[in-house]
C-alpha cells in the first residue's frame, strides 16, 4: 500500500473540485512562511491548529443558548462548532467544493464569542463602543491571528489568507484591529464560496439544535413544536413520533434543500465569474424564518434564559469597568499588550476570552 502525499490529495483536487471550489494551492500565503506539510494540505493542517488551540478548548465551557452550568446535555460553543464543521463538510463534499476548507472555517467560526452568547457580545460591544468595538466575527480573525500566539512568533495560528478572510465574513465595527492583509482599500477581501456554505449550515444547525435543547429544557411543548411547518414535514418525511428523530429529519431537510438549490444555481451561473447567492429555496427559507421566530419567542427570549443571560452580561459591564480602573488585577502576561492594544482592547480581549465559569469567578 502506497501512503498519501500532499500532492496526491492536491492533485485529486484538480480532478475532482467543482471550479467554484477553493483548491488547497490557491490557499493564499500565510504571514510567516513555512515549508509544506509532507503529508497534509495547507487546509487541513489549518484545521488541525484551530482544533489543539487553546481558544478552540475554552469553548466547551462558553454558552450557545443554555448556560453551560445548567446541564451536561445542552450544546456549547464547541459541540455547536462540531456540528457545523460536520454539516459543512458535507455539504461542501456533496457540491464538490472543498470540504477540508469548510471544516477549517466551521471549527474556527465562533472562537471570539465571549462568555454568555449573544447578550455577552452586545455587553463587550457596549463597552468597547468608544474604542473600536466588538464582534464575535472579527474578533475570532483577530484570535487566531494575534491571540491564539502558540508559537511565539506573533503571528497567531499563521493561518492561511483563505481561512482567516472567511472568519473575518460579517459586518466589523468602525476602528476594530484588523489585520491589514485581510483588507484591500479598506475593504474585506471576497471570501470563498466554503465560506458561505459555512455560514448556512450554522444557521441549519443552531435551528434545529436550538429545537432540540428548547424541548430538552422544557421551555415549550413538543406540541407547539409540531405546530411548525418544517416539523409537519420532517414527521411526513420520517415517518416517525420520535421527538429526536424528527429534529434530525429537520436537519435533514434543510441541508438536502440548501445542496439541491445551491447546485442548481451553480449549474445556470456563467463560468469564471462569482458564484451566485448562496441560499435555500424560497419555501424553506419561509419555513426557517417561522422557526427563527418560534425560537425567539419560546427560547432565545423566555425568561429563565434572559435572566441568567442578563446577569453574566452585567458581570462583563462590571468586571470590564473594574479591570479598566485598576489594570494591574490583570495576569502579568496580559498586561504586557497595553502598550500596544491600549487598555480597554486588551481587557476586552482577555475577558472576550473567558468561559462562563471563569467570568463568574473573576467577577464575584
Amino acid at each position: 500500500m502506497v501512503w498519501l502525499r500532499r500532492e496526491d490529495h492536491e492533485d485529486r483536487e484538480l480532478r475532482w473540485l467543482s471550479p467554484w471550489a477553493t483548491q488547497s494551492c490557491n490557499a493564499g500565503p500565510r504571514r510567516l512562511a513555512e515549508a509544506d506539510d509532507p503529508l497534509r494540505t495547507p487546509f487541513q493542517r489549518d484545521r488541525d491548529r484551530i482544533l489543539h488551540a487553546s481558544s478552540f478548548r475554552r469553548m466547551q465551557h462558553k454558552t450557545q443558548v443554555m448556560a453551560a452550568f445548567e446541564g451536561d446535555h445542552f450544546r456549547s460553543r464547541m459541540t455547536h462548532s462540531l456540528e457545523v464543521a460536520q454539516m459543512g463538510r458535507g455539504v461542501a463534499r456533496a457540491l464538490r467544493c472543498n470540504d477540508d476548507l469548510a471544516e477549517a472555517i466551521a471549527l474556527a467560526h465562533d472562537l471570539g464569542h465571549p462568555p454568555f452568547g449573544h447578550v455577552g457580545e452586545e455587553a463587550l460591544h457596549e463597552a468597547m463602543r468608544d474604542h473600536g468595538g466588538f464582534r464575535h466575527n472579527a474578533q475570532g480573525a483577530r484570535t487566531v491571528d494575534y491571540l491564539e500566539d502558540r508559537y511565539g512568533h506573533g503571528l497567531g495560528l499563521n493561518l492561511t489568507l483563505a481561512v482567516r478572510t472567511s472568519l473575518l465574513k460579517g459586518r466589523i465595527p468602525d476602528g476594530f484591529p484588523v489585520s491589514d492583509d485581510l483588507l484591500i482599500d479598506g475593504a474585506k477581501q471576497p471570501v470563498p464560496i466554503e465560506a458561505d456554505l459555512v455560514d448556512q449550515c450554522d444557521k441549519i444547525a443552531y435551528l434545529s439544535h436550538d429545537l432540540d435543547d428548547g424541548l430538552r429544557a422544557n421551555l415549550f411543548a413538543e406540541e407547539e413544536a409540531a405546530e411548525l411547518s418544517l416539523w409537519r414535514d420532517a414527521v411526513a418525511s420520517c415517518g416517525s413520533t420520535n421527538r429526536q428523530r424528527i429534529v434530525s429529519e429537520i436537519t435533514s431537510l434543510l441541508i438536502h434543500d440548501l445542496v439541491a438549490t445551491v447546485d442548481e444555481a451553480l449549474a445556470k451561473a456563467p463560468a469564471g465569474g462569482k458564484y451566485p447567492r448562496i441560499r435555500h429555496s424560497d419555501p424553506v427559507v419561509v419555513q426557517a424564518q417561522e422557526l427563527l421566530a418560534f425560537l425567539r419567542k419560546r427560547f432565545y427570549h423566555a425568561p429563565s434564559v434572559l435572566t441568567v443571560m442578563q446577569d453574566g452580561a452585567q458581570r462583563i459591564g462590571t468586571l470590564f469597568e473594574k479591570l479598566v480602573a485598576d489594570p494591574s488585577q490583570l495576569p502579568e502576561h496580559i498586561r504586557g499588550r497595553i502598550e500596544r492594544d491600549g487598555i480597554e482592547r486588551t481587557i476586552c480581549d482577555y475577558i472576550a476570552g473567558m468561559t462562563d465559569r471563569f467570568l463568574i469567578r473573576a467577577s464575584s
